[in-house]
């Protein structure tokens, strides 16, 4: 069930940033100190944007219910496969070129967490 839990935490919170990217291309980038109040108003107003704030909440209810229920220590890098998914769905839906030297950096992290699974 814990393993559940993380694979929640991991898919929620990758979607969560792909989805905060979407509605960030709709509002547009940050305009600095001066325009900060409009900006967040546009941006929390934003389906897309407000779609990846629920997720991160999901992802922090199901974080905390694994956490309850196993060793840190174990669990946490597993989080770190969220870069797989954010690479490879940053790829697909926004076009963003993922070098190969990202590609071969995100191969030690799965290798890595690999290798703690098996502790």
């Amino acid at each position: 069930m814990v393993y559940v839990l993380v694979a929640i935490s991991v898919a929620s919170m990758s979607a969560a940033q792909l989805l905060l990217k979407r509605g960030l291309v709709d509002v547009g980038q940050f305009p600095g100190l001066r325009d900060v109040v409009p900006f967040f108003l546009k941006a929390y107003t934003n389906g897309y944007v407000i779609g990846s704030v629920l997720l991160t909440v999901v992802t922090a209810l199901a974080w905390v219910s694994a956490v309850s229920k196993g060793e840190l220590s174990r669990l946490y890098p597993f989080m770190a496969l969220s870069y797989v998914l954010v690479a490879l769905f940053s790829q697909v839906l926004f076009n963003e070129g993922v070098t190969t030297a990202r590609w071969i950096g995100i191969a030690v992290i799965c290798v890595g967490v690999a290798l703690v699974s098996r502790t």
